[in-house]
C-alpha cells in the first residue's frame, strides 16, 4: 500500500464498495434462480470472480458445483444451469448445443445466461436463432472496476487494448471514450 504521509493529502475513497456492489448484484442474480444450481463461469472470469464473491459466498447462495466453461458436453446433474460468461458468439453457440441437447433427451432444466459486462443484441439474436429464447434467461453483471488493494483498482475489460488501440483509428477511439468526438476531427487535424 502506497498511503501518502502528507497531512494535506486527501483520504482515499473507500473502494471496497465497488467490490461489495459487484458481489450484491452477482448474489441477487444467482438468487433468481431458486435452489440448487450448478454454476459455468468462462475462463478469464474466473480470477475477478474470486476477488468478489469467492467459493463459500457462492455455496452460502445455493451454488452447488463450479465448472469451467470448456466448449464440450457437460455432465451436470443439477436441474438449473447458470452460466457466468462474456458476450461471445462462440461461448452461446455452446449454450445453445447443450440447450437443445437436454431437448432432444427430454431433459427439462431451467437456465439462466449472466453476460459480463453487458449482453449484446447478437448473442439474444443467436438465442432466438437457435430456438431457445424462450427456454432461457438472461441478464447481465455490469462490473467494470475492481479493487485489487486499497489504493489499486483494475479496469476489468479484457479485450478494451484489443477493441480500442489495435483497431484502426485509436485516436477516434480515444476522443470518443473521453467523449470528445465533437472536437476529434479538429484534434485529427492538427495531428499528423
Amino acid at each position: 500500500m502506497a498511503h501518502s504521509v502528507r497531512r494535506d493529502a486527501p483520504e482515499l475513497p473507500d473502494f471496497s464498495l465497488l467490490k461489495r456492489l459487484a458481489r450484491d448484484q452477482l448474489i441477487y442474480l444467482l438468487e433468481q434462480l431458486l435452489g440448487r444450481k450448478d454454476l459455468f463461469i468462462e475462463a478469464d472470469l474466473m480470477s475477478p470472480l474470486d476477488r468478489i464473491a469467492n467459493v463459500t459466498t457462492l455455496k452460502q447462495h445455493d451454488v452447488d458445483k463450479l465448472y469451467k466453461v470448456e466448449y464440450k458436453p457437460i455432465v451436470s446433474t443439477s436441474d438449473q444451469l447458470c452460466f457466468l460468461i462474456r458476450p461471445r458468439i462462440k461461448t452461446v453457440k455452446w449454450i445453445c448445443d447443450v440447450v437443445n441437447a437436454d431437448k432432444a433427451f427430454g431433459r427439462y432444466r431451467r437456465y439462466k445466461i449472466i453476460f459480463s459486462p453487458q449482453k449484446f443484441y447478437a448473442c439474444e439474436n443467436l438465442l432466438e436463432e437457435q430456438g431457445i429464447f424462450g427456454d432461457v434467461t438472461t441478464d447481465e453483471w455490469s462490473f467494470y472496476l475492481l479493487p485489487l488493494d486499497d489504493d489499486i483498482i483494475s479496469l476489468e475489460l479484457p479485450e478494451f487494448f484489443r477493441d480500442n488501440f489495435l483497431g484502426g483509428e485509436w485516436l477516434g477511439r480515444c476522443a470518443t471514450l473521453f467523449h470528445l468526438r465533437p472536437h476529434g476531427s479538429q484534434c485529427q487535424e492538427r495531428c499528423p
